[in-house]
């Protein structure tokens, strides 16, 4: 539940010290992250990690190097915190370097699924926390984490390097999938992962040429729900940006900072009546039905915007905060056909998908 509530949130949702340019270190641009950056200084790699402060809150600083005393060679042997960065590592053909995870009845990589099978990747994550003799006798160079929250690496194992991975702050789909820059730097697999990038960025900017002319977009609501409340990502946020790219117009466009817009159930209401297509994020077994996706309550039920326009993603049968970020072009696709049917007809979706009537 704690990386479900976390992940949700990111979903819907003075800088520090920089390597010194004259001391021949020289930053390699970010095409859209805005959560790291990455410093060269020839074959030495330095990477940055922001909160969400941005580059303000400088939160690590990694030296990935084959000779500097200060620094760690690119790493042959890791565990890693909740089943996000698994998608990454194996896009770059790295999940060899897994030997521990939190949660491996939850895993959905394939490639992990299956070491975990013979014995090769090991539960490292208990009901309070780490496993620390399990992490000890693993002997990983890393553990990668967030940085914030409850931290499940938090204290630090002694001898066990901490990684910080921020991806969740990144508001634009591309700013996410862009961290595998950052893997591929940490994983030794740089060009692998600069290449695949760029093939996303094409992806995805070909797909969002697709969307209809802006004068056919509907108005979309999409949030999340929790204990009665409503949270509703602020506008560029992650969801906001993909909303506008499948030609839709969130509702919430005028809120430009402020965190998640949080709405009692008479907020929902007044909403409702006023988008045509509203979305939400949930983890729910078997069919998503608009009373399901509303929790139960009949007078959101038979909105027109929910009966017929309801969409939703679903954490429960759709890798939303895993493999998604890395096909953009995917969700994408999916919101397209649902806020322009009659456009993409015979499209079949992967992560978003109107409700089940």
């Amino acid at each position: 539940m704690r990386h479900f509530l976390l992940l949700c949130i990111a979903l819907i949702g003075c800088r520090g010290q920089a390597p010194d340019e004259v001391g021949g270190w020289k930053h390699i641009p970010e095409h859209y992250a805005r959560s790291f950056e990455v410093w060269e200084n020839g074959p030495d790699r330095r990477l940055l990690v922001f909160g969400p402060g941005g580059r303000q809150d400088t939160v690590a600083t990694y030296l990935v190097s084959r000779n500097a005393p200060a620094g760690f060679r690119p790493l042959d042997r890791i565990c890693v915190v909740g089943s996000a960065y698994l998608p990454f590592i194996s896009a770059i053909d790295r999940s060899s370097t897994v030997v521990g995870v939190d949660g491996t009845a939850f895993i959905r990589d394939p490639e992990i699924k299956a070491a975990i099978a013979r014995g090769a990747v090991r539960e490292i994550g208990t009901a309070d926390g780490v496993d620390r003799e399990q992490l000890l006798a693993l002997a990983p160079e890393a553990i990668l984490d967030h940085p914030f929250g409850k931290s499940l690496s938090d204290p630090p194992v002694d001898g066990v390097r901490r990684i910080m991975v921020t991806e969740y702050l990144e508001e634009h789909p591309l700013g996410r999938a862009e961290w595998l820059r950052f893997f591929g730097v940490l994983l030794g697999a740089e060009a692998a992962a600069d290449s695949m990038f760029q093939a996303i960025v094409q992806r995805y900017e070909a797909r969002s040429a697709r969307s209809p002319a802006s004068d056919s977009m509907p108005l979309v609501f999409f949030g999340s729900t929790w204990q009665g409340q409503w949270f509703a990502p602020p506008a560029h946020s992650y969801m906001a940006t993909l909303i506008t790219d499948a030609g839709g117009e969130y509702v919430f466009n005028d809120r430009s900072s402020g965190g998640n817009k949080v709405l009692d159930l008479e907020g929902v209401l007044e909403v409702t009546g006023r988008v045509d297509h509203f979305g939400m994020v949930l983890a729910a077994p078997g069919q998503v039905t608009a009373t399901t996706l509303v929790g139960g309550e009949p007078r959101l039920a038979d909105k027109e915007a929910i009966a017929t326009g309801g969409f939703y993603g679903n954490s429960e049968t759709a890798d939303l905060f895993g493999q998604a970020i890395l096909e953009p072009e995917r969700v994408l696709a999916d919101l397209q056909a649902i806020f322009h049917p009659t456009v993409f007809p015979e499209h079949v979706p992967v992560y978003f998908r109107p409700v089940d009537q």
